[in-house]
């Protein structure tokens, strides 16, 4: 059963961001670029709002196309995705995100976004997330 908005008040926000790079970088460049260049510039803002927490996901041709074929076995209806990342910050609240969208120093931080991101591919999804099962194996959030 959904938790009620209510039940999710207070309770972090996860906003993810999809990256296409543009074709004329490898994606081994790409994910350098972002890694190298992206990211130091990005922590100083990030730190400055106070985002819980950020990572990078990132999505190697070949494994993509080892599972994709894997994948169309068991479930042939499924697209499988072809994006080279995903961004994942964890958020106090949503405002969090428009604080940093609006704070001129982000401009800075994305001057070479255009050069290496495909930004009219991007898919953003915003919500709240329950962990199940920790990296430790502890399973939490399950009704005994």
């Amino acid at each position: 059963m959904a938790e009620n908005s209510e039940q999710q008040a207070g309770k972090p926000i996860k906003y993810t961001i999809t990256h296409h790079r543009q074709p004329k970088h490898t994606h081994e460049a790409f994910i350098k670029w972002i890694v190298e260049d992206h990211v130091p510039a990005a922590m100083p803002l990030f730190k400055k709002h106070k985002v819980l927490n950020y990572s990078l996901f990132v999505t190697p041709p070949p494994l993509n196309a080892v599972v994709a074929q894997q994948f169309s076995n068991f479930r042939p209806t499924w697209d499988f995705a072809d994006y080279d990342c995903v961004i994942e910050y964890i958020l106090p609240s949503l405002e969090t995100i428009t604080n940093v969208l609006s704070d001129p120093e982000w401009a800075e931080v994305l001057k070479d976004q255009d050069e290496w991101v495909d930004t009219s591919r991007a898919l953003v999804s915003v919500g709240h997330f329950t962990p199940y099962l920790l990296e430790s194996g502890e399973v939490v959030n399950v009704k005994k």
